[in-house]
């Protein structure tokens, strides 16, 4: 493996350095920074930007003593790891800067929720792999707190950068481990889902899964050694998630496992999660031309974009469904990301945190949502290595 040894990643630097003047002289340096800009008027911006800068303010304020940003633990270190992207999409480095302690500290344990066989959980990882317990939460742990450290591991210096590379290295052999665990169907083949080495799961999903491919391109970007085959088998899984003849499209155009991995009483349901999930996936895989990109966009456009209301997973939804739109960018990005920004904002706390969450998304806290909604407000600065164009 091969790192950034010298600060920060290439990519990123030729981002941060003409940005981070522009913003500390002009909050609307937004719009000048990509061809994002049109989506929103430049004062529609500077609301963006502020309501991004109070959320971070109240993440900052909210960070507890051992580093982490406040959640259930079960959800450790993934919040914390959300959390920090948040904070990096605005262009803030660990070490360095306004927040730069209290991101180096963040980092530091996550770094400290590594187990002894390479995955990241806060929580021991015993059985039974029940609805958001660690056993069913360790996969999105790993893989989500691995995506961060692939984004920070360019930006940071000395024994942190150090203990950065060794624990990458040491997660991605369990994550490798998990991908090929011998599937109970062949359509699962090639995909993540929640379990763990004591109890291995024999199915997969494109939940986890999105988050898996998302930590192996983070890896390959900061140059770690990551084989085109762990992608394809990945790609080609998302790829069969795919429901082209669906009469569901009023939920969405990628399932959650394919319909032939359903066992006799299994739906496996459409979502906008899913969908905004899996076309993320496979645009940052180099897949633009499946069919279900096309597909998903026509979906999203079809449609007013739900509220926090309408849609399960509304957070975790719209994160990816900006992320996606922004990379299709065009057209699709100027009609879906205002209505997902004045929705936002309408959503956020005098605060400064989003803490509207429902359903399973509440049992995270508000750091989790919180640090989802700015991530969905900030893909037009394009400064997180994995999402630039």
């Amino acid at each position: 493996m091969v790192g950034y040894r010298n600060g920060l990643a290439p990519a990123l630097l030729v981002m941060i350095l003409p940005l981070v003047p522009a913003i500390a002289q002009d909050k609307s340096a937004i719009a000048r920074t990509s061809d994002l800009s049109a989506a929103l008027p430049a004062a529609e911006w500077r609301k963006v930007e502020s309501s991004v800068d109070r959320g971070l303010e109240w993440l900052a304020k909210h960070q507890q003593v051992d580093g982490s940003f406040p959640s259930a633990d079960a959800a450790q270190p993934a919040v914390t790891s959300l959390a920090v992207m948040a904070f990096l999409s605005r262009g803030h480095l660990p070490e360095s800067g306004r927040y730069g302690s209290q991101l180096a500290k963040a980092i530091d344990f996550v770094l400290s929720t590594q187990r002894s066989r390479g995955y990241f959980s806060l929580l021991p990882v015993n059985p039974p792999a029940t609805h958001l317990t660690p056993g069913q939460t360790v996969h999105y742990n790993h893989a989500i707190a691995g995506l961060m450290l692939g984004e920070v591991y360019g930006m940071t210096t000395g024994e942190r950068s150090h203990q950065i590379e060794a624990a990458l290295n040491k997660a991605l052999v369990y994550h490798r481990e998990v991908q090929t665990w011998e599937k109970a169907v062949p359509s699962d083949h090639g995909g993540w889902r929640y379990g763990y080495p004591e109890v291995k799961s024999t199915s997969s999903d494109m939940s986890v899964t999105g988050w898996a491919l998302m930590f192996l391109r983070s890896a390959r970007n900061a140059e770690f050694n990551v084989p085109s085959q762990y992608f394809d088998e990945g790609l080609a899984y998302v790829e069969r998630c795919y429901e082209p003849d669906t009469k569901q499209h009023d939920k969405g155009v990628f399932r959650y496992r394919p319909m032939a991995s359903a066992g006799p009483d299994e739906t496996p349901s459409l979502s906008l999660a899913n969908t905004s999930s899996a076309m993320l996936t496979l645009i940052l895989g180099g897949r633009h031309d499946q069919p279900g990109v096309a597909a998903g966009v026509r979906w999203l456009r079809s449609r007013a974009y739900p509220s926090p209301w309408q849609s399960s997973y509304y957070y975790l939804s719209t994160y990816y469904s900006s992320q996606a739109v922004s990379q299709v960018g065009g057209e699709t990005w100027n009609e879906i990301f205002p209505q997902i920004s004045r929705q936002l904002l309408a959503e956020q706390d005098a605060d400064g945190a989003w803490s509207k969450a429902v359903d399973n998304e509440r049992k995270f806290g508000p750091g989790y949502a919180t640090s989802l909604a700015i991530l969905a407000l900030t893909p037009a600065y394009q400064l997180l290595p994995i999402y630039q164009r």
